[in-house]
């Protein structure tokens, strides 16, 4: 999507759950995209918002959020995302990845995203193993996708905490918690 207006992502995304809120109807598909030049005030890292899809299903309400790797390198493409609070979301992560060893998922924290709680979780994720798709028994652990391998995709559907604050997610595969990481925002 070509930046025709000078507006910040997070604008953009708060525009975008008001126009979910107002009911375009179930068919709906808005699309934030993650691209281009950002003026951001972070110091020197560019963050981009995950796709997010407003709809209904027959059980009521829900949103869509999508998020990607960084090509094949140990990073999501989408650093962070705005979800309103005490709200069921489907998260997807489609492993666009092309190197086979380039496997993820994605484990949404109940906590701020912190460096020392993405450790202690990521390293907790290789503990459990395989078996457990790297996803630890701990209690920072809100939600958590199934490993995927290059060209899947996966989801889990979950409902975001009703305080709203920022909240890390992370990949626990092997080796990736130090790199792939981002925040979902809760509004």
């Amino acid at each position: 999507m070509a930046n025709e207006q000078d507006v910040s992502r997070r604008d953009f995304l708060q525009r975008l759950s008001v126009v979910g809120i107002a009911g375009l109807g179930a068919g709906s598909l808005v699309s934030a995209c993650g691209g281009g030049e950002g003026g951001g005030s972070s110091s020197g890292s560019t963050s981009q918002s995950a796709s997010q899809a407003s709809g209904q299903s027959s059980g009521g309400g829900a949103q869509t959020v999508t998020i990607h790797p960084q090509g094949n390198q140990m990073k999501y493409k989408e650093t962070e995302f705005e979800v309103p609070a005490d709200t069921e979301i489907e998260l997807v992560f489609e492993n666009t990845a092309s190197s086979p060893s380039m496997q993820h998922n994605v484990l949404v924290m109940n906590k701020p995203p912190e460096q020392g709680t993405f450790k202690e979780v990521g390293q907790a994720g290789v503990q459990a193993g395989a078996s457990n798709e790297y996803v630890p028994d701990h209690p920072a652990v809100l939600a958590a996708t199934d490993i995927s391998k290059p060209g899947e995709t996966v989801s889990v559907t979950f409902t975001t905490p009703s305080e709203s604050g920022k909240y890390g997610y992370v990949c626990t595969y092997p080796g990736h918690w130090a790199t792939m990481q981002g925040t979902m925002i809760v509004t």
